[in-house]
């Protein structure tokens, strides 16, 4: 809840948190399966990975932390 009430000032609903949660779980599986493509994403950008992390949960922590960044609400439109 911590993530998504920082990007849109609000707690998410049930079904948002439902989303989000069974998200977090295919995304937990899909880089449990293939390492590789967890260590890919992590090498984007500038900061270092926490190697006390693994690699499949920061992994699917990131890919969810960028759908919620996506979100209608959190994106400025003009």
């Amino acid at each position: 809840d911590f993530a998504f009430k920082l990007a849109t000032a609000r707690t998410p609903d049930p079904q948002e948190r439902s989303v989000l949660l069974s998200s977090l779980k295919e995304f937990r599986s899909s880089y449990a399966q293939d390492q590789a493509n967890a260590t890919k994403l992590l090498s984007v950008g500038d900061t270092k990975v926490d190697s006390s992390l693994a690699p499949r949960e920061l992994a699917a922590w990131t890919t969810v932390a960028s759908m919620i960044l996506n979100l209608d609400e959190t994106v400025t439109k003009e």
